[in-house]
């Protein structure tokens, strides 16, 4: 990574931070905030250095997707010599972000976050609190105005860039000491452009079914909470009532043909994109990461099911 680019980055989140709070242009202090750590972190992994490519030649970004369909092994192989991941972590972002706008329009704003909202002031400690739920009650204008304010929806696009972008190099850490621990060889970046491009295809597939299904479907009919997830039915989450069983719901949801997909692209590419890395090894790895995110899900799931209800 470019550390200029990390500080030019934080210089800019900086001045972005600084315009939010002093509501020259409100709501942006968050987003500068977030850019002010992703320079940060822009700055950090630049002290990392690169594997050597070996002679290899660069893989094009475009053929580099294309084949992530059809030969993965292929491309893996090739980031080994070449790792990155800028590309496609701006894909996911952009799709991430358009498929949100596309769900509050297609909903309508206001049901979105009134739902939110309400099942909020349905939680336990919110309930009984009247001070809480006044407060609550009160900001519930500004809410909705926010939701609807185009300078807000646009500032998600950094704010989500650099979020992805440290779970991305939080999955590359782990993913790094686990090879190592079980006597692999891999480099960070080798790492974190596995991370990056194992969820590329599994992003891409979830963004065009999900939007094909969102205006196919009656708006009635989605969830104002778990569709914004995803509208997909490729689990087993159908044979129990949400309302009923939260839990079990989300534990179901979280067994899905996507999934399955995804732990495979995570134990392919960490198979090939390092020096021996053994599929053992990428399976292993793959299915404890997966293992984690279902228990994290299923533990949401119980603090707030009111939310899936």
């Amino acid at each position: 990574m470019n550390r200029i680019a990390g500080i030019v980055l934080a210089a800019i989140g900086l001045i972005v931070a600084v315009l939010g709070a002093t509501k020259v242009v409100p709501g942006l202090t968050a987003p500068g905030v977030f850019m002010i750590l992703l320079g940060g972190l822009v700055i950090g992994l630049s002290f990392i250095s690169l594997p050597q490519d070996d002679g290899v030649e660069r893989m094009s970004t475009a053929s580099t997707i294309v084949n992530l369909f059809f030969s993965p092994s292929e491309v893996f192989k090739n980031l080994r010599s070449h790792p990155r991941w800028l590309v496609a972590a701006l894909l996911t972002v952009l799709m991430s972000v358009t498929f949100s706008n596309l769900f509050n329009m297609r909903l309508g704003y206001d049901r979105v976050q009134n739902y939110a909202i309400d099942k909020t002031l349905e939680m336990p400690m919110i309930a009984n609190n009247e001070e809480a739920r006044k407060q609550i009650e009160a900001g519930r204008a500004k809410q909705l105005e926010d939701a609807k304010n185009p300078v807000l929806r646009a500032a998600q696009i950094p704010a989500a860039f650099a979020g992805f972008t440290a779970l991305y190099a939080l999955l590359a850490l782990v993913y790094f000491l686990f090879a190592m621990a079980m006597g692999g060889k891999l480099n960070f970046w080798q790492a974190f452009s596995a991370a990056v491009y194992a969820s590329l295809p599994v992003n891409i597939i979830k963004f065009v079914i999900n939007t094909i299904i969102l205006f196919i479907k009656d708006p009635t009919d989605i969830h104002p909470i778990t569709g914004q997830s995803s509208l997909i039915q490729d689990s087993f989450s159908f044979l129990v009532v949400p309302a009923e069983h939260p839990v079990i719901y989300t534990f179901l949801g979280t067994i899905s043909l996507l999934g399955i997909y995804w732990i495979w692209m995570n134990a392919t590419a960490l198979k090939n994109v390092g020096e021996r890395v053994s599929g053992t090894i990428g399976w292993a790895a793959s299915l404890t990461v997966y293992g984690v995110l279902i228990l994290l899900a299923v533990s949401m799931a119980a603090l707030f099911p009111n939310f899936i209800s």
